[in-house]
């Protein structure tokens, strides 16, 4: 798949700081409400927590997964 290339022509108007997207237990979560499947919450250490997260969100998406033998 190729980028188009009117990206190249892209420029960045504003970036934001500031902001922590965790909930007020400061626990992630991975939530479904209908068919979106929010994955929210993992601040600071969300690089390690991705794979577990992941896992959650496609097991929603497309049930348990089974474990390899």
């Amino acid at each position: 798949m190729d980028l188009h290339p009117g990206f190249a022509e892209a420029e960045i108007l504003e970036m934001g700081t500031g902001l922590r997207p965790s909930y007020p237990d400061n626990m992630p979560r991975v939530v479904q409400q209908g068919r979106h499947v929010y994955v929210n919450g993992m601040y600071r250490h969300g690089f390690l927590l991705s794979p577990a997260r992941a896992r959650e969100a496609a097991d929603l998406v497309f049930g348990p997964s089974k474990p390899k033998e």
